[in-house]
């Protein structure tokens, strides 16, 4: 066999060895590079103008869903509350004292009794009984029966001023719950904008609050390589790059695939991945740079 043909044959058994080598692992994606982002960052706001009472958080806190973070002065609010709550209370009283009703219904039937008798005793000895008076107690009888339903009517206007009466207090109570400025999520304080006895307007933002248990790692994929049907929901593994030579993997999962391609045939991975502490510091920090697996199996 000469050089050539050696060469030939060589070329050959190697060729399809070396086009498997581009192809792509069919157990996992790898991507370098991937940006740890922050799913929850927000600028916890004053949802009402005043002074605040205090700050109840510092730079650096940890902070539970739905805890007092600050207080704005409500004294205003909590007397607006009490009023609503007499008059609310009030309303009610009348609305549930039913005597004018009672005391209509028995005139009603009195009148009616001495109507019925004056008509009987005509009917056995007619004239007896004058018409005129006959008219009268008819009318007496008549009287009494609308009495009876302005008194109904009496007790419905009472109610509803005690349900009008009761949406002011629940207004009050919103009043004095946009006081309360709390945490929306649990998370760590970031920054504090505003200091115990300092005026805040509507909207003005007290302090920062991100979320560190969870986190977001945005990287690229090849089109050529995946498709989006083969990373949607599937659970990856992050890898970071710590001080002196560490290094530390999280678990999370693919929540969202970008379906635009972008330049040079790519579209963005997005994995929702979970942090973990030691000695009260998070170790999966935003702004850094991981590399993650997608596991495809």
């Amino acid at each position: 066999m000469t050089i050539t043909t050696r060469l030939l044959v060589a070329l050959a058994v190697s060729a399809p060895l070396l086009a498997a080598d581009y192809q792509p692992d069919s157990s996992r994606a790898a991507l370098t590079h991937c940006q740890v982002l922050l799913i929850n960052d927000v600028d916890v706001p004053a949802e009402e103008a005043g002074r605040l009472l205090a700050v109840n958080a510092k730079e650096g806190d940890h902070v539970e869903k739905d805890s007092l973070v600050a207080q704005i002065n409500n004294e205003q609010a909590l007397l607006s509350r009490v009023a609503a709550e007499l008059e609310r209370d009030a309303a009610q009283t009348r609305a549930d004292d039913d005597i004018e009703v009672q005391y209509s219904i028995k005139s009603f039937e009195l009148a009616e009794t001495e109507l019925n008798n004056d008509i009987e005793i005509n009917r056995r000895q007619p004239g007896t009984v004058p018409a005129t008076e006959i008219r009268r107690k008819q009318l007496d009888r008549t009287r009494a029966e609308l009495q009876i339903g302005r008194s109904r009517l009496d007790l419905r206007v009472a109610q509803m001023t005690a349900d009008v009466q009761n949406a002011a207090v629940q207004a009050a109570d919103d009043s004095i719950q946009r006081r309360r400025i709390i945490a929306p999520f649990s998370g760590q304080v970031l920054q504090v904008y505003r200091q115990s006895n300092e005026w805040v307007n509507i909207g003005e933002p007290v302090l920062r609050v991100i979320q560190m248990d969870r986190l977001y790692v945005d990287g690229f994929i090849s089109g050529a390589d995946y498709n989006v049907v083969d990373i949607a929901n599937r659970p990856v593994t992050v890898e970071i790059a710590l001080a002196r030579g560490r290094r530390e993997q999280f678990k999370g999962q693919v929540v969202f695939v970008n379906p635009l391609v972008q330049a040079g045939n790519r579209y963005r991975v997005r994995a929702e991945v979970r942090n973990r502490q030691e000695k009260d510091q998070w170790l999966l920090n935003p702004g850094s740079t991981a590399t993650m697996a997608i596991h495809l199996r």
